[in-house]
């Protein structure tokens, strides 16, 4: 298997598009078909585009097909972006916790505001309706 198809297994994984792919590593329109058609290979610039776009692929990977598709420390979460996420969602629920009264207290308040206002149409509408009389 050539670098070139290792690389569409690799957009396969990760659902890229070559189009997208050549844009993104500003390559040419379809640099990426014609070089796994012909059984071609990457130059060096190429190689560099791509693992400097793609830093999860393991770029050894793509050249020999050994060891895994993508590098260790792209397949395994890191315990601080867990702990943020977990900091965030902590944050969130006391936002929500404030946040949810002070809606309560609006809708209220919008509540009472419709009905005086439909209370004044009522005035308003027998007032109109005793001038016509």
């Amino acid at each position: 298997m050539t670098a070139p198809e290792r690389f569409f297994q690799f957009m396969a994984h990760k659902r890229y598009i070559p189009s997208w792919v050549e844009k993104e590593c500003k390559l040419s329109n379809g640099y990426l078909g014609k070089q796994r058609k012909n059984k071609g290979s990457f130059g060096g610039a190429i190689l560099s585009r791509i693992e400097k776009r793609f830093p999860e692929l393991n770029i050894s990977w793509l050249l020999s097909g050994e060891g895994e598709m993508l590098n260790a420390n792209s397949r395994v979460p890191k315990i601080e972006m867990m702990n943020t996420v977990e900091e965030e969602s902590a944050s969130y629920g006391l936002i929500m916790q404030e946040f949810i009264p002070l809606l309560k207290q609006q809708i209220s308040q919008l509540e009472a505001a419709l009905a005086d206002k439909q209370k004044l149409i009522e005035m308003l509408e027998k007032q109109l309706k005793e001038m016509e009389e």
